[in-house]
């Protein structure tokens, strides 16, 4: 004789999973989209103190105006980029919360936010090796001492080791 009952987990376990899965890719597409846009705290410690922000801190001045500049010409697109990351956040959460849950619907909506993401980087980009291939040698060899430098900061500042 064999038993063959099989025993079912809780449903509310599995919806509390999921649901825990969700928040916590929705926090990682927020502090994502936070990097990548440039907002956030402006004293943010980035994880290995080269982040975007690190690395426009270390332009020249004169190319940091080139790097507002192109912030404010491109406002209303990058606005208009936060709306889709906040509507992408409201799908997600409607996936989640939907009865019936249907992983492939939450798995697109997903998608559907990577690849917002991905094109914000990759616009990101193009405007900043445009403002760097605009530097003189002599500019970007400054830039790139200004990198080491901020590098040697950051992990001076961040060191494990006790000062005692």
């Amino acid at each position: 004789m064999t038993d063959t009952s099989i025993k079912q987990g809780k449903p509310w376990m599995k919806i509390l999973l999921v649901i825990s899965l969700g928040m916590n890719l929705a926090v990682v597409g927020l502090v994502i989209g936070a990097k990548i846009s440039g907002h956030g705290p402006r004293g943010m410690s980035h994880a290995n103190g080269s982040g975007m922000r690190a690395l426009m801190h270390a332009l020249p001045n004169s190319k940091r105006a080139d790097v507002r500049k192109y912030f404010h010409e491109n406002r209303d697109k990058i606005r208009a980029k936060d709306d889709v990351m906040r509507t992408s956040l409201d799908n997600i959460a409607t996936a989640i919360t939907a009865q019936p849950f249907d992983a492939n619907v939450l798995n697109e909506a997903f998608s559907a936010q990577r690849a917002h993401i991905v094109t914000m980087t990759e616009n990101a980009q193009q405007a900043f090796v445009a403002i760097i291939a605009s530097m003189t040698d002599k500019e970007r060899a400054e830039y790139v001492d200004n990198m080491k430098e901020q590098r040697h900061k950051w992990r001076k500042k961040h060191s494990r080791k006790s000062k005692d």
